[in-house]
């Protein structure tokens, strides 16, 4: 029976390390093609993987259940969602991740809509909607705990009107609990594209949002703002505004948080403290205290822009942090990317890889290397310490999908929208195994 991968950042504290694996720096060379399967649209999500079973989105519209020796469909369930992303020109359907839970699969679509259905056959158990806005949508995953189910609320190309918000559904039923937005009534943005992490001692839930999409007056909410709130109740415990915020007039740059965040423990000056790690399309990377909201450390890894710094999301360990990112200051500016490691203890940045095409998706680590995919088509695998690239694997169509590790198999999304003129469309899933 093949480890499991059940939900987008893996663990519940969103660090997107794997488990048990025998995928290491001294064998990543040999992962080997094991299968391929195609969506009808892109996939930009990372897979689920539980008891030999893969469960990816598309923006078809539809969640899949492959079996995960051989990619073979086992079940596809439609939503019926009908967005349209204005930017990207291409219909959307399901862009985030399913979280797998006991009897189900739990999935968001681009209708703002949350979906549990029976992962074993794919039947529809409940649908909540959970935005009556125009253009409300779910870029975020769900993630699920004490029979609670955590996901974010935006819109689908930040259209004026829509406010951000998390929600949390009861798990068996899919009723609302609780419904905290992050600006208040007649402000816009904040739109929570982030996967909520999870604090299950604190019982507090870390989120992060978007900039505003019409400047008002203060007081104007949390935009732009990593916030953290009371699992039980939605209640706010605190926000910190991140920069270009005043106080005075809500921001409009596009240089909101689209990243998740995760958890880690570090030893400061002999003293443990519990840090939230979060990355900025300003292309900084914060850390800041778990209780407080107060900073802890800020490092700048790439140039801002609205395509720029940190669309995908940093895998955390011990070891290191490795992040992700940009530099594409606008949709006509040259576009390239990089990759860097990160002190976890101080923010230093130890290392950095130029990279040919914007390294947009989620990294993931497993043991001592980081695997992440790039907008070029290839999947590459460096080591968490020093940056050591080790693998590159041409994967034939762009990537914008995190991995997922389960033992010695590797799954992600290579189907990118043609979205710009160096992207190489694709809607696949691809599997890799080890070989001897």
């Amino acid at each position: 029976m093949t480890a499991g991968w059940p939900r987008y950042g893996n663990t519940l504290d969103g660090t997107r390390r794997a488990g048990a694996s025998s995928v290491t720096a001294a064998t990543v060379g040999r992962l080997r093609e094991s299968w391929r399967f195609s969506a009808d649209g892109p996939v930009t999500g990372t897979p689920s993987i539980v008891e030999d079973v893969v469960y990816i989105g598309s923006y078809d519209g539809s969640l899949y259940a492959l079996d995960a020796g051989s990619g073979v469909p086992l079940w596809s369930y439609a939503t019926g969602a009908r967005g349209f992303e204005r930017d990207m020109k291409v219909p959307l359907g399901i862009s985030g991740s399913a979280a797998v839970t006991g009897n189900l699969v739990i999935v968001g679509d681009a209708d703002a809509v949350v979906h549990a259905v029976d992962r074993r056959t794919g039947s529809v158990v409940w649908r909540t909607s959970v935005e009556t806005a125009p253009n409300g949508s779910i870029w975020s995953s769900p993630v699920v705990w004490n029979d609670t189910v955590y996901v974010g609320v935006a819109s689908v190309a930040k259209e004026a009107g829509l406010r951000g918000s998390v929600v949390a559904l009861d798990r068996a039923t899919g009723s609302i609990r609780w419904q905290i937005y992050m600006t208040p009534v007649g402000v816009d943005g904040a739109g929570v594209f982030a996967v909520p992490a999870i604090d299950v001692d604190r019982r507090l839930i870390y989120v992060a949002t978007q900039n505003a999409y019409t400047a008002m007056p203060a007081p104007y909410g949390h935009v732009i703002s990593m916030v953290a709130l009371d699992a039980d109740s939605g209640s706010i415990r605190w926000a910190f505004a991140a920069p270009p915020n005043n106080g005075v007039t809500s921001p409009t740059e596009d240089v909101g948080i689209s990243a998740s965040p995760g958890l880690i423990t570090v030893e400061i000056d002999g003293q443990s403290r519990d840090l939230v790690v979060e990355g900025q399309k300003s292309g900084a990377l914060w850390a800041l205290d778990r209780d407080t909201g107060q900073l802890v450390w800020r490092t700048t890894i790439s140039p801002p822009g609205p395509l720029g710094g940190m669309e995908g999301t940093a895998a955390i360990s011990p070891e290191g942090i490795v992040v992700p990112a940009t530099r594409w200051a606008a949709w006509t500016a040259p576009a390239s990317g990089l990759v860097s490691g990160v002190d976890p203890v101080d923010g230093a940045v130890r290392w950095t890889i130029g990279l040919k095409r914007p390294a947009a998706a989620a990294a993931t680590i497993v043991n001592d290397i980081a695997l992440f995919a790039t907008l070029d088509g290839v999947l590459h695998a460096v080591t968490v310490r020093d940056g050591r690239q080790v693998a590159a694997i041409d994967l034939g169509s762009s990537a914008n999908g995190g991995v997922a590790v389960a033992g010695d198999l590797v799954v992600l999304g290579a189907g990118t929208p043609a979205f710009a003129p160096f992207i190489t469309p694709g809607s696949d899933v691809v599997a890799f195994r080890l070989v001897e």
